[in-house]
């Protein structure tokens, strides 16, 4: 323990015993004044030990305060230092990172390496330097051939192909030589599309998060077993790779793009083999066994293992699409069914929409905080006063193997009313699928939060196990899936809150008086209905939506408030129909992207995409603000919207997909108009990915990476 520590622990103390002892006594003596002015001294001695800590601290980027940074900056001559883009959310890329690397990026200042961990370090995502001049088709000298840079590609050089195309790795890996190009490489009205020149240097960033799923359940449809849980289609990803230092350049490994499919027959080979090599980017279990490598083949590119003797092989093998995320079962060489494919599996997204096995834990304790629940006036809202932890088919006491055994739990307790006005738990603590349909009912003042969440015991230092405490779990690496309708009803004051889940069905708030139901980064593939009757009509609910993907909201003409906070709605996933229809409520929108007709009486809405006609009945409250509307739509007053209220002509915003399984969903592609991609708040692209911030992260990396470029050069960005 240091000085400043002993000092802390008892500061009057300290003082008291550095006086002589005849001192002390004769203060004992007079009422102890001397001990109350030490004490005070002690109060300010403390506030001073922590300014000087502080100090200390501020000698290091890694451990100064926010407002320090730029200070470090400048005394490096770091200038147009850019904000955190969206650190506090987990969305962004700190600003330390970029004043803790300044004097390293100087010392490599002019080489391509600099240029990519520039890049990486201010935008956050992984990124690729390519020199386009060392590209270029040329006349070669005899003396000096290029046999690395072939000016024409052979057709039995599959692999070759693959690097080349444009939906798997965006043609950035190639080493084919390609025609110069006059267009400028640079971003501008005329510019932006030049790639192979002589000064053109580009950085490509891969702005895709990568989950890495354990233990999730394929979906069967027909004879295929789909790697999501909803059947939808969507690319194999491996973890890009952590670089370990500025010199290396970054290869397929250390991007975020989609596992080529020989690139993953490379790694079963190696396996295969036990030669080194890429890890494994996936595991299949059929049936409860684990496949080796060499029963997971690579669909199109190899024929099924046999068993030596040119007979097929015994028991299980799966053929695996790597580019639609679809595996195929044979038993004994011939096409079969399983009972059930349980895989390892690797997904990407631009961001953490939707349920997914990310960690989940900033945003579902910002859910808990934001949720208008008060609980009673004795328990309190966040008194969490029981939790009830599931795992499909367990038979450990005090765990349930089903949801409808849970919500049974969780009914007897509220049984007693001495366990009623808090919150209790269930957590879900596996990424099974539960073929049921669930039902719950929340007495008055009490809230449920269903969540996909490990809870178990702590360890100490010593090693000992402490037994859970409720309330205390981990909201992530679980995507869990409820095959069926969630039915809920309320009594008045009460709540329910979802984190973390797939449903496939329909989310149905039966009438009653629940007082609010929120849906925090989950994935509904149906509707989310709010019922209502004269007698029981649900008249304080409030629907809240964060970070979710859902089919549609229904909400009867009684229900007074609905939020969306960095969503997507998509009635094609639920069978389409209006996305939003909510006649009586006032409806929030913050950075959402809405697919489809929205009906309201009021609207408030900021740096979003409504592509679809929004008809609001009183258009004399609320306001519209940096987002797209579109043309037809009736609204309240909009300020810089897209079109603007008297426009004749309005653009139409374009995807890079709209299917709800590509890592690109929902997201604008590179080119859609530019008051879109740039006309949302603080100069972000408009949408449910606004809160990254992507073409401030844009700008900021041209910026800082333009005092590295070697002379007469020219760079561009590309990817996002």
């Amino acid at each position: 323990m240091t000085a400043f520590a002993e000092r802390r622990a008892d500061r009057a103390d300290y003082l008291a015993a550095r006086l002589p002892a005849h001192v002390l006594a004769r203060d004992e003596e007079s009422g102890g004044l001397l001990r109350a002015l030490l004490e005070a001294v002690a109060g300010e001695l403390g506030v001073v030990e922590r300014d000087l800590e502080m100090l200390y601290d501020s000698w290091f980027v890694e451990t100064c305060p926010d407002w320090a940074v730029p200070y470090l900056a400048d005394l490096v001559g770091l200038v147009g230092l850019p904000d955190d883009l969206g650190a506090a959310s987990g969305a962004g890329v700190s600003r330390r990172t970029i004043v803790a690397n300044t004097v390293a990026y100087r010392q490599r200042k002019g080489t391509v390496a600099v240029l990519e961990q520039v890049v990486r370090d201010v935008t956050g995502w992984p990124a690729r330097a390519v020199e386009f001049y060392r590209l270029l088709g040329t006349t070669t000298h005899v003396r000096y051939p290029r046999p690395d840079r072939p000016t024409w590609a052979s057709v039995r050089r599959a692999a070759d192909a693959e690097t080349e195309s444009s939906p798997l790795t965006g043609g950035w890996l190639s080493q084919h030589a390609h025609t110069a190009e006059v267009r400028a490489v640079e971003p501008g009205p005329w510019g932006g599309h030049g790639r192979y020149g002589i000064p053109h240097i580009g950085v490509v960033v891969t702005p895709l998060r990568v989950w890495e799923g354990v233990r999730l359940p394929a979906r069967a449809v027909g004879d295929e077993w789909f790697a999501h849980p909803l059947g939808w289609e969507g690319p194999l990803f491996a973890r890009p790779a952590v670089e370990e230092g500025i010199e290396h350049l970054a290869g397929e490994a250390d991007l975020a793009v989609p596992v080529r499919p020989r690139r993953l027959l490379a790694a079963l080979q190696a396996a295969r083999s036990l030669a080194p090599g890429e890890p494994l980017p996936l595991a299949v279990q059929v049936d409860g066994v684990e496949l080796d490598a060499d029963r997971i083949r690579v669909c199109g590119l190899e024929d099924l293992a046999d068993d030596g003797a040119g007979g097929p092989l015994p028991g299980w093998q799966v053929t695996v699409d790597a580019v639609r995320g679809v595996l195929h079962t044979v038993q004994d060489g011939v096409a079969g069914t399983p009972t059930d494919v349980v895989v390892d599996w690797g997904s990407g997204s631009v961001a953490d929409v939707g349920a997914g096995p990310y960690d989940r834990t900033l945003e579902h304790d910002a859910a808990l905080a934001a949720d208008p629940f008060v609980g009673d006036t004795d328990t309190g809202g966040d008194t969490v006063t029981g939790q009830q932890p599931v795992l499909a088919g367990s038979a450990v006491v005090g765990t349930s193997p089903t949801l409808a055994h849970a919500v049974g739990q969780v009914g007897a307790a509220w049984a007693d009313p001495a366990e009623r006005g808090g919150t209790h738990v269930v957590s879900v603590g596996d990424s099974a699928r539960y073929v049921e349909s669930v039902g719950l009912t929340i007495p008055a003042e009490s809230r449920a939060v269903l969540v996909a969440a490990h809870w178990a015991g702590r360890q100490t230092i010593l090693g000992d196990i402490l037994p859970p405490v409720p309330g205390v779990y981990a909201a992530q690496g679980l995507r869990p899936t409820i095959s069926g309708d969630l039915t809920v009803s309320g009594a008045a004051g009460s709540s329910l809150l979802l984190d973390g889940l797939i449903i496939d069905g329909d989310v149905i708030v039966q009438p009653g008086d629940l007082g609010s139901l929120t849906i925090s980064q989950c994935t509904v593939a149906g509707q989310i209905r709010v019922d209502g009757s004269p007698a029981d009509p649900n008249r304080s609910c409030v629907v809240t939506l964060r970070r979710s993907v859902v089919g549609a909201v229904l909400l009867a003409a009684t229900v007074p408030e609905l939020r969306l906070g960095e969503s997507v709605v998509h009635p094609s996933i639920s069978g389409g129909g209006a996305a939003i229809d909510a006649p009586v409520a006032h409806l929030d929108i913050a950075g959402s992207t809405i697919l489809g007709d929205v009906g309201a009486r009021t609207l408030a809405v900021t740096s979003s995409l409504c592509d679809g006609v929004v008809d609001i009945v009183d258009r004399q409250v609320g306001c519209a603000r940096y987002s797209y509307l579109a043309p037809g739509s009736r609204t309240p007053r909009r300020y810089r919207c897209v079109p603007p209220q008297d426009a004749v002509v309005a653009p139409t915003p374009s995807y890079v997909s709209l299917d709800p399984g590509s890592p690109w969903f929902a997201s604008l592609a590179p080119g859609a108009a530019e008051v879109l991609r740039r006309g949302g708040e603080l100069g972000a692209e408009m949408g449910v990915h606004h809160h990254l911030r992507r073409p401030v992260r844009l700008d900021a990396a041209r910026r800082l990476v333009e005092p590295y470029l070697p002379a007469g050069m020219q760079i561009g960005l590309f990817g996002s």
